[in-house]
């Protein structure tokens, strides 16, 4: 147990419990059962023997707000604990009911970026939970008035979209652009969307479309790009890269604990809050398991990780993957896709590893058109160092649109 791992990130899941039932969510099976706190410490000793100097927890649910004394009790261990080489970046994710005066509080001192799930504008929210929209735009307006830097530079909203909120997916990014959000991320569901068709990529277009108006407008306005999905990054992958995966879950540098102590490589395989749709998915995340976060052969267990997820067929080889847009090895966004593994197993009847859904292809297809027809933002080192002027910059953005001059 003393052999340090290559962990960079825990996931740990402080309850599978949930004070909203959101009608697409994978976690389709939640219980009124939470973590206790022998299990929740061996879990942070878990990170805690990582051979790496910067590592991230991320408390999740369920809603983890309501486990926030054993978070709260977590952080405390964390700090004492940790070796004085290592620096910890807290994480949560919540949908956002509970988050009170003493919850942010507590989140500002420990340095926590903290992601709150809204969808939007309230037709498109109510599919969360009904009535909720009320509540979240309350909190977004006190937030910023209360704690301008916290929302400023912590705070992340994360859009869930599905096939019945595309006719408000524009609304909804005009409406955070309007409160001042300043990092957006629009996720697509990851459970069957039985209802999508092929041609409906048209109205995804659209949608998308009015989305980077807006997007435009306000960077045109402001300089900044909000919208996650829009913004340009050096670190593609390349083509080089052997197996190209398709996320990290099969890096063995990222575990999660569920609540009852089973260590997974990410939540989306805790089985404690839902029930898997096809046997296909079940057996291959079983073979995934590691075993009991206190059982002494862990470490092990996880340097031998990569090799079982490979196997696995889900997360690696994105070259050999495809949907009814095309085979993958032939689209021009190999390499900057991102499709989450686990939705494969949700499309009933698919038996295929290398099938991905239709939805998610054309989210993909549809969402980086856009990313790279969008200007890049000014690097913050190029404007402090005058290294361009205000009239350079303002050509490099007229190569994408023509901006009136006065």
């Amino acid at each position: 147990m003393s052999c340090p791992n290559d962990l960079r990130s825990l996931e740990v899941i402080l309850t599978a419990g949930c004070n909203l039932r959101c009608s697409y969510c994978y976690q389709n099976d939640k219980k009124a059962r939470s973590m206790d706190w022998e299990t929740l410490r061996a879990s942070l000793d878990l990170i805690l023997r990582s051979r790496h100097e910067r590592v991230e927890v991320l408390f999740i649910g369920g809603e983890p707000l309501l486990e926030f004394s054993l978070l709260r009790r977590g952080v405390a261990y964390v700090e004492k604990a940790r070796p004085r080489r290592m620096n910890v970046q807290y994480d949560i994710i919540t949908n956002g009911m509970l988050l009170a005066d003493e919850h942010v509080d507590f989140f500002v001192e420990h340095d926590f970026d903290v992601q709150i799930s809204f969808d939007g504008v309230p037709a498109a929210q109510d599919l969360r939970g009904k009535g909720t929209f009320a509540v979240l735009d309350r909190l977004l307006d006190r937030l910023r008035e209360d704690r301008a830097q916290f929302f400023a530079d912590r705070l992340r909203i994360s859009l869930t979209l599905v096939t019945r909120t595309i006719p408000w997916l524009a609304d909804s990014v005009a409406y955070f652009l309007e409160k001042g959000v300043r990092n957006i991320l629009i996720s697509p569901g990851i459970t069957g969307q039985q209802d999508w068709r092929v041609e409906r990529i048209d109205e995804l277009d659209r949608a998308f479309e009015q989305v980077f108006d807006a997007s435009l407008r306000h960077f045109r306005r402001t300089g900044e790009v909000p919208l996650a999905a829009f913004r340009k990054t050096d670190q593609d992958p390349s083509l080089d890269e052997p197996d190209l995966p398709m996320c990290n879950v099969a890096s063995g540098d990222k575990a999660a604990v569920d609540v009852d102590g089973q260590t997974l490589g990410c939540v989306t395989f805790a089985e404690s809050y839902q029930t898997f749709p096809t046997m296909f998915l079940r057996n291959r995340l079983e073979a995934l398991r590691m075993g009991e976060v206190r059982h002494p052969d862990l470490d092990r267990r996880l340097a031998g990780y990569p090799a079982v997820a490979r196997a696995a067929g889900l997360f690696t080889d994105k070259p050999s993957k495809y949907s009814s847009y095309g085979r993958c090895r032939e689209c021009r966004y190999l390499t900057t896709c991102g499709i989450c593994p686990v939705s494969i197993g949700h499309q009933m009847g698919n038996t295929d590893p290398h099938r991905v859904p239709d939805f998610l292809c054309a989210y993909n297809l549809v969402s980086l058109k856009y990313r790279e027809r969008f200007p890049s933002a000014p690097r913050a080192d190029t404007v402090l160092s005058r290294l361009k002027s205000i009239y350079q910059l303002m050509r490099e953005v007229e190569r994408f649109v023509p901006i009136a001059h006065t």
